[in-house]
């Protein structure tokens, strides 16, 4: 039977040789191929009009839409696919077949490609491991990542959802329930493999402590995430200040904490700086915060008028909160000022940058309307002798006056002036070459038709040929007669930026 076999194979071999054979084989090989991208395209617009279908019907079937829309939609495609791989493979395997040199090509290269794929790569475990098995351990890993994936979505979203639990806490179990199906999962794999899990005890271990050394700040953030997610101090939509940062929590994650900022931007903070340092969390119980508004006046206002207009203009605001109500502390005495405080609540922390830019506009324009101005610091320049009188020259010079002659000036320390002489000098003041009398302002607000102390001193040194002391005690002696006096502040009289008037008791007693 066997030598009918052989003369079979021998005619077989002939034929396949014989020209008409090849004729034939060609035309078949053409026609195969033909009908094999007929197939392929029917078989990708096949895959789309399924989909399609398939979307249609899942629209229509909510209680099997939602998460399964597009796991189902790739599985179709994934289908059509691998059924477009196998066609092509079926007629690879065909075309070779029908000539006799790619026949034998094609067992060669499959013997060559099998005993790649089954020769050991590496021994373990006293077993060895080839490219095949390495293969089928990859399929199986991903399979079951995709199964557990689909799992978990499943338990999240039928048992999760419904359990009236926190959306983090939420995110925190199925977490967990994939990590502890992956685990054994995996582990069944590796047995099936055949690959002792407690042979790897001593080796995980050692990987876990260098791992752990090498990444011990994503563990600290990843444990301080869990932390804060436990604790639930902080959640989404909280306004929170952590270090120099102010913003809207917008999402908690496992490693880290997403922050919206005020300018809109978009901060990323590792969840261990929430527990290594301050946090101020604005929204915490209840978003009803208090805000401190420091105001500092002139020593001459009165402080039961400031607490007034202070409280007028906190209750005249639509954002500040009536019960608490407003309150405001007199802080103390400050070096030119006297200090108050403004206390009020708003149930809007987003907002206090506004709210305090608004009330201290308010502030200022009710503080203006009622002649109360706001001091600045003010320090006194005490000269020796020898540089008085230069610096009374140079000023003199610069403003336009003779310079005053040393060898005819005759010193009055003592200034034993009368009334009639002080009111010349105050006559000429006002008259033609006196001093400059303007409207002035100064911090937004208008003094009208005053003149400046430091131009005045250097007026009577220029004309009446006084040192500066001299002048500066002239100038003390007009205030004290109430013959000048200051707009802006009360006490002595200053050689600098300090605004004075002509006051009308000057003309009093005149005849």
């Amino acid at each position: 039977m066997w030598q009918q076999q052989v003369i079979d194979a021998f005619q077989l071999a002939q034929t396949e040789r014989s020209p008409l054979y090849m004729r034939q084989a060609s035309i078949a090989s053409a026609i195969v191929l033909a009908g094999a991208i007929a197939g392929h395209l029917f078989l990708q617009v096949s895959g789309q009009f399924l989909a399609a279908k398939l979307g249609e019907w899942l629209t229509r079937n909510p209680v099997l839409g939602g998460e399964w829309d597009d796991p189902l939609k790739r599985f179709v495609r994934l289908g059509f696919s691998g059924l477009q791989v196998g066609l092509w493979l079926a007629v690879g395997y065909f075309l070779t077949d029908l000539f006799p040199w790619t026949r034998r090509w094609r067992y060669e290269l499959f013997n060559l490609f099998f005993a790649s794929l089954t020769a050991p790569v590496f021994t373990l475990d006293q077993r060895g491991y080839s490219i095949l098995d390495i293969l089928l351990l990859i399929v199986f890993g991903v399979l079951l990542w995709l199964g557990v994936r689909s799992v978990t979505k499943l338990f999240q979203s039928r048992l999760l959802n419904h359990s009236h639990i926190d959306r983090r806490m939420q995110d925190v179990l199925a977490i967990a329930f994939q990590s502890i199906l992956m685990f054994v999962g995996l582990t069944i794999i590796l047995q099936m493999w055949g690959l002792n899990v407690s042979s790897l005890a001593i080796i995980a271990s050692v990987l876990g402590v260098g791992i752990g050394f090498g990444l011990q700040n994503i563990a600290n953030n990843l444990m301080s995430g869990l932390i804060i997610t436990l604790e639930r101090n902080i959640q989404v939509g909280d306004f929170v200040e952590v270090s120099n940062l102010m913003g809207t929590v917008e999402y908690v994650g496992a490693r880290s904490t997403r922050i919206l900022t005020l300018d809109q931007v978009t901060i990323i903070v590792p969840n261990s700086r929430f527990l290594e340092s301050e946090v101020i969390n604005w929204s915490h119980s209840s978003p009803v915060c208090r805000l401190h508004l420091p105001v500092g006046v002139a020593y001459r206002s009165d402080p039961s008028q400031v607490r007034s207009l202070l409280l007028e203009v906190a209750k005249g605001h639509p954002d500040v909160l009536m019960n608490p109500p407003p309150q405001v502390f007199f802080r103390g005495f400050g070096e030119s000022a006297l200090n108050f405080d403004l206390l009020i609540w708003t149930r809007e922390p987003r907002k206090q940058f506004f709210l305090k830019s608004e009330l201290y506009f308010r502030v200022e324009k009710v503080l203006r309307q009622h002649h109360i101005t706001v001091p600045f610091p003010q320090r006194d320049l005490h000269l020796s002798p020898q540089l008085e009188e230069m610096f009374s020259d140079l000023l003199a010079r610069s403003n336009g006056y003779p310079s005053p002659d040393r060898r005819t000036r005759t010193p009055r320390e003592s200034l034993p002036l009368n009334d009639r002489q002080l009111r010349e000098i105050v006559a000429q003041m006002q008259g033609e070459g006196g001093v400059e009398v303007k409207d002035r302002t100064h911090r937004q607000n208008l003094y009208p038709a005053c003149f400046i102390g430091a131009e005045a001193v250097d007026w009577w040194i220029a004309t009446q040929q006084l040192t500066r002391s001299q002048a500066l005690q002239l100038g003390q002696l007009l205030c004290d007669r109430a013959w000048i006096e200051s707009v802006s502040d009360e006490g002595a009289f200053e050689d600098g930026y300090q605004f004075y008037r002509f006051s009308p008791a000057i003309h009093q007693g005149e005849g």
